[in-house]
């Protein structure tokens, strides 16, 4: 008998722990979504592998589609996934390089990028458009009737135009109505993906704190027959109020490389307490991926980690949260809390986490006097240095703090603008004080240098103005500036001399560049006659055409940095 109801006991104990499982997978945290599946033609002719997906974290904002690997070579026939007609194309030097925008005739729109070039007719439009309005670049709005694709047209040859780091195909389908791009993977259900996502680190904050006034407890995790663990079942705190984070990536059968999770679930005993999901993120939105995404540890060299609240100032639209805490965890009650923390990809492989948290009542320390707070307007004004940030600027509370160091130069000292490692949101006006008055002459040729953060690379600066006894410039980082005067033409390299023959040349190849700012102007003339001048980074050239007579001809290039500093060369070139 006693054994029968040990047997029974332990049945209904398996009941217990099989139907908390099931209840904890079918919490309802997003609504189903209702796109077509698989009804879209692939738009390359070979299979398909992905070097990125939607929603990884990028410089400044989430990826908003996939991109395809066209097998490190350019030039392969794009065709369209659907019916629809040619309603934007885009050239750019940066972004998207060339792109197509098709509205669907299904209220989808889907958008093709870093293109080498257009179907003919498409082609052909656009040059002559650029030949009339005499710029390379292009936005233009198309009419339904002007170009009518369907579903499979070969509208496009691949390539590696605008910010683009190897031949690929950059797509995106976007809401028609509101231009949200949406997750490109939620509409290929037949791309093979059998492989869980991969948690890499798990993140604790505290939660008195914030996010960019403190270093994260970064704890690895183990891999385990059943997931994935920590080596200590129970995390303490010094707090009563904590949030946690994730490093993770996911992996499919069609990618060589990682890719970023789709989804995460976060429950606090046993209880959803808060989720996100990255889908149908508009580009409005998209630089709040540095609030969803601690940016001081990426800037020092970090993980990228996805934290696992909403920061007070984040105005992201992909979250859900259980409370009115937005994923930040109360523990003043002193109990240990049991923390479940599940990541998905978008055919809901899933890989989870599951341990206790612990705190500990600590007395608050007020906030120093330059406490700057997020969701309102903050002012910084001293001898050297002033500004004013906007609402929106800051995503979490910040000390900021500011220096100024001697240096050896006339004009300038190291304005130290709080720190890099905090990102901005908006632009705002920095003034910073010169040491002495800028000369009459220079008055025009100030610019604001920002020095590199650990490996940002090299230095850039912003064409400034003077008013009174500022140098203002329109900025959007924080960290440590210097002016500068600019009075030097932009560099320019040529692939050909004076009196060259270029009867066989395909193309003339120029690389430009500035010493503080950016190319804000690049014209090639051939008797006075503007060319269509394509530029890709700091190199520029012109693909022969019907403009370039034959003949003996006077060529010249003209370039013109922000600062109206500008350098002309001249040719005289035969064909």
């Amino acid at each position: 008998m006693y054994k029968n109801i040990f047997k029974y006991r332990l049945a209904f104990s398996l009941i217990v722990i099989n139907l908390h499982t099931f209840i904890l997978q079918a919490q309802p945290f997003f609504p189903e979504k209702k796109y077509p599946i698989d009804s879209y033609q692939i738009p390359i002719e070979f299979a398909v592998s992905l070097a990125g997906n939607f929603g990884e974290c990028r410089p400044n904002h989430f990826h908003s589609g996939i991109d395809i690997r066209t097998n490190q070579t350019e030039n392969h026939p794009i065709h369209a996934l659907a019916d629809g007609f040619v309603s934007r194309i885009k050239i750019e030097a940066g972004g998207f390089g060339n792109a197509i925008y098709i509205t669907q005739t299904d209220g989808y729109t889907s958008l093709y990028a870093h293109l080498n070039s257009f179907f003919p007719e498409l082609e052909a439009y656009t040059r002559s458009r650029q030949y009339d309005t005499k710029s390379w670049k292009q936005d233009i709005y198309l009419m339904p009737h002007q170009f009518p694709i369907r579903k499979g047209d070969i509208i496009a040859l691949s390539g590696n135009t605008g910010s683009s780091q190897g031949p690929h195909l950059h797509l995106e389908i976007r809401n028609s109505k509101t231009e949200n791009p949406l997750n490109p993977l939620l509409f290929f259900n037949s791309l093979t993906d059998t492989q869980i996502p991969i948690i890499k680190y798990l993140a604790m904050y505290d939660g008195q704190k914030s996010v960019y006034e403190q270093k994260p407890i970064l704890t690895d995790v183990i891999k385990t027959k059943k997931g994935y663990a920590l080596k200590k079942l129970t995390l303490t705190i010094p707090s009563d109020k904590v949030f946690f984070g994730i490093a993770a990536d996911d992996y499919m059968e069609e990618a060589l490389g990682t890719l970023g999770v789709y989804e995460m679930h976060m429950y606090v005993n046993d209880q959803p307490f808060f989720a996100w999901q990255l889908d149908n993120i508009s580009y409005d939105i998209t630089r709040y991926m540095n609030a969803m995404a601690d940016f001081k540890t990426k800037k020092n060299n970090g993980p990228w980690i996805q934290l696992c609240r909403q920061l007070p100032n984040d105005k992201l639209n992909i979250y859900k949260s259980f409370t009115s805490s937005d994923g930040l965890i109360d523990l003043t009650d002193g109990l240990r809390k049991k923390i479940r923390i599940e990541v998905f990809d978008t055919k809901r492989n899933t890989s989870a986490i599951e341990f206790w948290v612990q705190g500990q009542k600590r007395k608050l320390i007020s906030n120093p006097k330059n406490n700057f707070v997020a969701g309102k307007k903050n002012n910084f004004s001293n001898q050297y240095i002033e500004f004013n940030l906007k609402e929106d600027a800051l995503y979490d509370d910040i000390n900021f703090v500011s220096k100024t160091s001697e240096i050896d130069d006339e004009y300038s000292q190291l304005y130290e603008v709080h720190e890099a490692y905090v990102p901005v949101h908006s632009y705002f006006d920095l003034k910073l004080k010169p040491k002495q008055t800028i000369p009459a002459q220079f008055k025009e040729k100030m610019a604001m240098l920002r020095l590199p953060y650990t490996k940002e690379g090299s230095s850039n600066a912003k064409a400034a103005r003077c008013k009174g006894a500022w140098v203002i410039a329109n900025v959007r980082d924080f960290g440590t500036y210097k002016l500068v005067v600019d009075t030097v033409a932009p560099n320019i390299q040529s692939t050909i001399n004076d009196n060259d023959t270029i009867t066989s040349m395909k193309t003339i190849t120029f690389t430009i560049q500035d010493n503080y700012t950016s190319i804000a102007k690049c014209e090639a003339l051939v008797d006075g006659k503007w060319l269509r001048l394509v530029q890709k980074g700091d190199t520029f050239y012109y693909e022969m055409d019907e403009h370039f007579p034959i003949g003996k001809h006077q060529f010249d290039i003209v370039a013109t940095d922000e600062n109206k500093n500008t350098r002309r060369l001249k040719y005289t070139l035969i064909k």
